[in-house]
């Protein structure tokens, strides 16, 4: 009886520290998902377009210079991708850190808002599945995380294109276009295209996890609408060193607002059955960003 009550008093003791490196990958509720990841280099004019079933998962990974943990993650990352596994990294980093340069307010937002934000490290996996910490579900992060860009996000049939046109020393010219089919979006829902600017690699060897060469630092985030396609003029963010900027065309499908149980049930009418419309046709896609830049250069 001694013993118990000692034990107990020595828990009670112990301040309370959360488990920042517990692995257990668990869905974000309630978020939609996130897809796309078509890359361009920001210093060079070009397009490039993808099938849907083809892009790459969108890896977000929350991290920070002074994190020792994360240098784990990173290297499982990185030894998937090189050993054939389709993913495309995007490493956000703590904002308002003395210790870490490249933390932004729309990336701490992010994690804040969409993530229930947390401590680092963090993966999220297309924007649905998180993990946290270092510690390996199963039997090595490799296996946790080829598991989880294996989650297939039934994107079914459609296309998505990038263009990028230089226009000015820092500036560019975004053009892009999804085809998708009628179902991927619920009623009530919204695909919403974004331009997530990267530094390839930016040196910082004062971290103290002695990385040095950060890859995949997230410099900024660009809302570029609910259009199927479009054009925007960019300002690029300054690179912390080098000319290695990359942009990269992403699609984040959000979820409509969840109804109360209480609210009054709405009478189904004829218009309502209808059954959906099926696949829309895949267009032939000519790249506007080619057509401003000639239109610039005139």
């Amino acid at each position: 009886m001694r013993t118990t009550i000692l034990v107990i008093a020595v828990m009670i003791s112990i301040p309370f520290i959360p488990i920042s490196n517990a692995g257990t990958a668990e869905k974000v509720e309630d978020v939609g998902f996130t897809f796309g990841g078509l890359t361009l280099d920001a210093n060079m004019s070009g397009n490039a377009s993808s099938q849907l079933g083809n892009l790459p998962a969108i890896v977000e990974y929350y991290t920070a210079t002074w994190c020792a943990n994360c240098v784990y993650v990173e290297h499982a990352l990185d030894d998937i991708e090189a050993n054939g596994v389709n993913i495309q990294q995007f490493h956000f980093h703590k904002d308002q850190d003395s210790e870490d340069p490249w933390g932004t307010t729309e990336g701490e937002a992010r994690w804040d808002e969409r993530y229930d934000g947390g401590v680092a490290p963090t993966v999220v996996f297309n924007g649905s599945m998180k993990q946290i910490g270092s510690v390996p579900e199963s039997d090595s992060l490799d296996t946790d995380y080829i598991n989880l860009a294996a989650i297939d996000l039934q994107l079914g049939n459609g296309s998505s294109t990038l263009g990028w046109a230089i226009t000015g020393n820092n500036t560019g010219m975004v053009a892009w276009n999804i085809v998708h089919s009628n179902d991927l979006i619920p009623e009530g829902g919204e695909l919403v295209n974004m331009l997530w600017v990267t530094e390839r690699y930016a040196y910082f060897p004062d971290g103290s996890n002695g990385v040095e060469n950060y890859p995949h630092v997230v410099k900024s985030l660009v809302t570029l609408g609910n259009q199927s396609s479009g054009t925007m003029e960019i300002t690029l963010p300054e690179a912390h060193d080098g000319t290695d900027l990359q942009v990269h065309l992403i699609h984040q499908l959000i979820l409509p607002d969840i109804v109360e149980e209480d609210a009054p049930a709405k009478t189904q009418t004829e218009e309502d059955s209808l059954p959906s419309i099926g696949l829309v046709s895949v267009i032939a896609i000519s790249m506007i960003a080619a057509i401003t830049v000639q239109r610039r250069l005139q």
